[in-house]
């Protein structure tokens, strides 16, 4: 239910392209962090204000669909937990992390495992719950290659230790302005980063973004 959602709402005006879930090859450089000896990594690191790309980034493919999403062995996810990605780095960037792995890493579970893993405590996690079909599965694969959506960045709305709103920007072909971003509201809970959805399931409307006004998943050695 709730990642269907956000994949109607990725949906833009227009004829889609030719179907692009390969690593997107982003034309602007990012900002990537420098390694530094910290007490840990992931969700073990101490608390940051961390936007920066990491230096490790790289992408994972999925066997099943085809969908690609970045992940990092310092940032997050840095283990697995009941066969979800988990422990996240508490900052900007650890939870832009994890809502790209939320969205894009569980594409062969059931969205109902999904809701029940990754969703924050709240009247929206309830509807969720109460209104997903126990053998229904993301159609996100599908819409991705349909519409020729490729995931190339994110953008820090707000940030305050506690929770943060990220935008996850997809290339868009048929969109306004070529980009698209779906929100995902996280909130730290228990430990690690949590989505948490409005009241009707929902995480919020899509905005059209413009290159320039978000942070390209691209750091140093992985293009």
């Amino acid at each position: 239910m709730l990642i269907a959602v956000l994949v109607i709402f990725l949906v833009p005006n227009g004829e889609p392209d030719a179907a692009n879930t390969s690593s997107p090859a982003n034309t602007k450089p990012a900002p990537s962090a420098t390694p530094t000896e910290v007490a840990g990594i992931g969700c073990e690191a101490p608390p940051s204000d961390n936007r920066k790309v990491p230096a490790d980034l790289r992408w994972e493919v999925s066997t099943v669909s085809g969908v690609t999403w970045p992940v990092s062995d310092t940032v997050g996810p840095t283990e697995t937990t009941e066969g979800f990605a988990s422990c996240f780095e508490h900052s900007p960037v650890g939870a832009a992390l994890a809502a790209v792995a939320i969205n894009f890493s569980t594409t062969d579970r059931t969205q109902l495992d999904v809701a029940k893993f990754y969703l924050a405590d709240s009247p929206g996690r309830d509807y969720v719950l109460a209104n997903t079909a126990p053998d229904a599965y993301s159609p996100i694969a599908r819409q991705m290659q349909e519409n020729g959506f490729s995931l190339v960045g994110f953008r820090v709305e707000q940030y305050d230790g506690d929770s943060a709103s990220i935008r996850l920007v997809l290339r868009a072909p048929g969109s306004t302005t070529g980009y698209r971003g779906i929100p995902a509201p996280m909130v730290w809970a228990d430990g690690d980063w949590k989505l948490k959805p409005l009241d009707n399931g929902s995480t919020g409307q899509p905005t059209d973004e413009r290159d320039g006004d978000f942070t390209d998943w691209t750091a140093a050695g992985n293009g």
